[in-house]
C-alpha cells in the first residue's frame, strides 16, 4: 500500500499547480526506491486546466521541473476544468493526479514513452459529483477509452491496494471504448 501525500484542502489551484504539485513531485521522487531504473530518461507531463498549461519534467527518476507553460510533445497531458481541479482538492479526491508521480519505475516509464491514445478518468464523488480528467498520451487523441469509477476505488488503485484488473473483473471499474488500449495503460496505475 502507497502512502500518497496529503494537499491542505485550503490550497488554492493556483497553488497546488505551481508549488504544491512541483514539492510533492521533488519529495516523492526523492523517496523512490525505484528512482535508479529511470537513470538517463525524462518523464513529461503536462496539467492544463480551462487552458491554462503547467508543465513537469522529472529526469533520472531523481529531480523535478516545474515550468508555468506548455511543453513540447509530452508524454501525458491531463486536462481539467479549475472548478474540479478546486474541488478535487477541497474534498481529498486528489489521488489520480498525484499517484501518477508516484512510484515512477521503468515499467511506467516505458508505458508512458510507448503508448498513444486518450482515456477520460471519470470518477465519481461519495457525493455524486464526477471529476473528469481527459488524459493524453504522446499526443494521441486515438484509439480513446473511458474509465469509470468511484473516487475510493480510485483512491486505492493509486495507493496500490487494488490493481485495474480487479476493479474491472469485480464490476467497480467499467471501461467504454477501446479495450485493447484500455489494457495496455494497465502498467501507469501499477
Amino acid at each position: 500500500m502507497a502512502t500518497l501525500p496529503k494537499v491542505p484542502v485550503d490550497t488554492s489551484v493556483s497553488d497546488f499547480l505551481t508549488n504544491v504539485y512541483p514539492k510533492l513531485s521533488a519529495e516523492m521522487a526523492a523517496s523512490n526506491p525505484s528512482a535508479s531504473e529511470l537513470s538517463g530518461c525524462t518523464i513529461t507531463m503536462v496539467i492544463s486546466v480551462n487552458g491554462e498549461s503547467y508543465s513537469y519534467m522529472v529526469k533520472d527518476g531523481t529531480t523535478v521541473e516545474f515550468k508555468a507553460g506548455e511543453i513540447e510533445k509530452p508524454m501525458l497531458k491531463l486536462k481539467m476544468t479549475k472548478d474540479e481541479l478546486d474541488k478535487m482538492i477541497k474534498t481529498e479526491n486528489l489521488d489520480m493526479i498525484l499517484g501518477m508521480q508516484n512510484g515512477l519505475n521503468k515499467a511506467k516509464y516505458n508505458a508512458l514513452n510507448s503508448l498513444k491514445g486518450s482515456f477520460l478518468a471519470a470518477v465519481t464523488d461519495a457525493d455524486g459529483y464526477v471529476f473528469n480528467i481527459d488524459a493524453t498520451l504522446n499526443n494521441a487523441e486515438q484509439p480513446r477509452s473511458i474509465f469509470r469509477m468511484s473516487a475510493a476505488d480510485s483512491s486505492a488503485l493509486m495507493r496500490k491496494d487494488t490493481n485495474p484488473v480487479n476493479l474491472f473483473m469485480s464490476g467497480a471499474m467499467k471501461i467504454e471504448g477501446d479495450m485493447a488500449f484500455a489494457m495496455a495503460t494497465q502498467p501507469l496505475f501499477s
